[in-house]
């Protein structure tokens, strides 16, 4: 009997069985490790192996829009009656599909989840593979699976494909689909089932750990070391100087996130009011200011728990090229003007401080990008 077979048989009692296999709690360690909580809302996931909806559940709970794949029909047929509501108001998709060959696409979702769902599947890394082709740039893969063990009858009676796996094998998966932070530990929780054909050998009851792995898709589609300091310097220069033009900050943040293949509605937005001296009040430089957010943009944290000195070493070192080239972060100091005044905004043109910031801005869009070459 395959795996698809199997599901089919147990479809309607797996919400029973699987309680006794496994807590609730692996999912809530899950919903955990992506780092959810409030940000749900408006955010897509696919929940790979869904089943009956274990996961799917605490996913819409979350406020999230699910995505639920599975090769059994059966299994997927319980869960849309479970979630008829969610699945009519277009917060549930329920998809049927194999784990190497998904029915998505790509860069089409931000939380990938698989629980209890690799040790079915025929190749692992193949299917890890997958997973990161259908995340977004930033998005996040959590897997939860068994480790490695002996229990044969796991194979047999429930139709396993592999005997859990070894973490320094699940970390090196993820690694080689290009997923970044990537973490293996221990989920805090069990498995535990027994064996049906009442063998005394002292391998028919398991008692298996679970562990809990994730990884980041990168948020820059190309890498520093791909990209050309000289050729995004001066790309910031062109749009600097362009008619209409956009502003220091606005140019340095763009030029920089193009050059690393990094798209948003937000850019160059979220820069304007760093422009002109922080929006003209004598402030620090915007080109400056758009350098340390272009900083951010690759290098910044995600959640309380990431580390502070990987954004701020960088942006201490690019702060001293700063000050060791131009003298000052102050606009006014910066470009010879203060651009709050009627006579600065009057006197700053392409003879004049205009002409300077040019410059200014080509060289820290350029020295941002050597900067993460260098990480």
């Amino acid at each position: 009997m395959s795996s698809k077979d199997y599901f089919a048989m147990v479809a309607g009692q797996w919400d029973e069985l699987r309680a006794g296999f496994f807590p609730d709690a692996v999912r809530e360690k899950a919903l955990e490790i992506a780092g959810i909580g409030a940000a749900g809302q408006g955010k897509t996931a696919a929940d790979l192996g869904a089943g009956t909806g274990f996961v799917t559940r605490a996913l819409l709970q979350a406020g999230l829009a699910v995505f639920a794949v599975d090769q059994s029909a059966a299994m997927l047929a319980e869960l849309r009656t479970a979630f008829a509501s969610q699945a009519a108001a277009g917060r549930l998709t329920a998809l049927e599909g194999q784990a190497e060959r998904l029915p998505l696409p790509d860069a089409s979702v931000d939380y990938v989840f698989a629980n209890m769902f690799l040790h079915h599947v025929d190749d692992p890394a193949k299917a890890i593979a997958e997973m990161t082709r259908i995340l977004r740039p930033g998005g996040r893969l959590v897997l939860t699976d068994l480790d490695l063990h002996a229990h044969d009858f796991l194979l047999v009676e429930h139709h396993d494909r592999w005997p859990g796996f070894r973490r320094d094998d699940v970390a090196g998966w993820l690694a080689a689909a290009g997923l970044q932070r990537v973490r293996v530990d221990c989920c805090g929780e069990r498995c535990c089932a027994t064996s049906q054909s009442g063998s005394c050998d002292g391998g028919d009851k398991a008692d298996i750990s679970i562990f809990a792995a994730s990884g980041r898709k990168p948020v820059l589609a190309i890498r520093p070391a791909d990209a050309d300091p000289l050729a995004v310097g001066a790309r910031a220069r062109e749009c600097f100087g362009a008619q209409p033009a956009l502003l220091c900050a606005e140019s340095v943040l763009l030029a920089v996130a193009e050059g690393l293949g990094v798209a948003s509605p937000l850019i160059p937005r979220v820069a304007t009011g760093f422009c002109s001296g922080l929006s003209r009040t004598d402030g620090a430089c915007g080109a400056f200011s758009g350098g340390v957010m272009a900083l951010g943009l690759a290098l910044g944290r995600e959640s309380g728990a990431d580390d502070l000195d990987e954004t701020y070493v960088p942006v201490q070192e690019y702060q001293e090229f700063f000050l060791g080239r131009f003298g000052s972060l102050a606009c006014t100091k910066v470009c010879g003007f203060h651009l709050g005044t009627d006579e600065g905004r009057k006197n700053f043109g392409p003879g004049g401080g205009k002409a300077r910031c040019l410059d200014v801005v080509e060289q820290a869009a350029a020295q941002v990008v050597r900067i993460l070459q260098d990480r």
